[in-house]
């Protein structure tokens, strides 16, 4: 059965231009994988190198001080913030302040705008800023990570006395 296939394949390519075009598509070297997403890793293993964020979250805090924790929060908070200015630029998706009222119009994007309440009926809306969104103003993440394993967020530290 394949023989007699191959040789209508044969034919067919050999007189439809059309066909031939699919044929050698069929045929063409597959493209290479591309290699496996890491950007959010090196993200998280910069704000840990930076601000130690990974430890903090792992971190039981049941035996700390209010004190305590608002100290490394304190911390924490800065040095993160910087990391991820300098890492990913952020902008507000709706640049008006929390709290004030904006107007939706037609063709919004919902991924960027989620609605809440009474949001029946056709744009344009008008409601309550609760939140301003955040959107990357850059797409990728430089790569980062300790040798050729980007799963390595944090290499283990041992002091040799």
């Amino acid at each position: 059965m394949r023989l007699f296939l191959a040789i209508r394949a044969f034919f067919r390519t050999l007189f439809d231009g059309g066909f031939a075009g699919g044929v050698r598509g069929l045929l063409a070297p597959k493209p290479p994988e591309p290699p496996e997403e890491t950007s959010h890793l090196a993200l998280l293993a910069v704000l840990q190198r930076e601000g130690r964020l990974v430890d903090f979250l792992k971190e039981g805090l049941g035996k700390c001080s209010d004190a305590q924790i608002g100290a490394a929060v304190r911390s924490i908070h800065a040095e993160s913030g910087r990391a991820l200015a300098d890492l990913v630029p952020l902008g507000p998706i709706l640049d008006a302040e929390e709290g004030t009222e904006v107007s939706i119009r037609a063709g919004f994007d919902p991924a960027s705008i989620r609605l809440s309440g009474n949001a029946t009926g056709t744009p344009p809306f008008r409601g309550i800023l609760r939140h301003r969104g955040w959107r990357a103003q850059t797409r990728g993440i430089p790569p980062f990570g300790y040798g050729s394993d980007p799963t390595i967020i944090a290499p283990a530290e041992v002091e040799i006395p």
